[in-house]
């Protein structure tokens, strides 16, 4: 019996132009991106974003793949959403759309990072800390897993 796939362990964004995208979400955004080096690849650059490491690398680490286009959507957890977006239009970043509600108490918008990918930036309420609380307590905490299956 295969094992079903239950954390994702990491994202990694592919750019013809990584500098614009590192600008992008670590300047912009507050990511906290840093430069990475394994092995033989060119220099990237990555964080932890939660359990989930999050990665932006140079088109020359994944020859022959597809890079930009906007095929990838984001949804980032944002603490302080108006203060967000305040600090992104006052960079010139435009928003998709206005923050509008999404469920009860939390709020969304989205803007197109350099590459053309959706990126929504979520201030999610009460309900989802809930929803993660019960989530966990089922089994879906990733080191709690893990620990159990050593």
């Amino acid at each position: 019996m295969s094992e079903n796939l239950r954390f994702l362990s990491g994202l990694i964004v592919v750019s013809a132009e990584p500098d614009r995208l590192v600008h992008f979400y670590r300047d912009l955004l507050g990511v906290p991106l840093v430069e990475e080096r394994h092995g033989d690849s060119a220099p990237h650059w990555g964080c932890e974003l939660g359990d989930v490491h999050f990665a932006i690398h140079p088109a020359d680490d994944y020859p022959g793949e597809p890079t930009g286009g906007g095929g990838v959507k984001l949804a980032f957890l944002v603490f302080d959403l108006d203060a967000l977006v305040t600090r992104l239009t006052a960079q010139g970043v435009e928003l998709r759309y206005p923050p509008v509600e999404f469920g009860t108490e939390s709020w969304i918008t989205a803007v197109h990072d350099p590459d053309g990918n959706l990126v929504e930036l979520t201030q999610l309420g009460p309900s989802w800390l809930d929803h993660l609380r019960e989530h966990r307590a089922a089994g879906g905490e990733l080191v709690a897993h893990w620990s159990a299956r050593r």
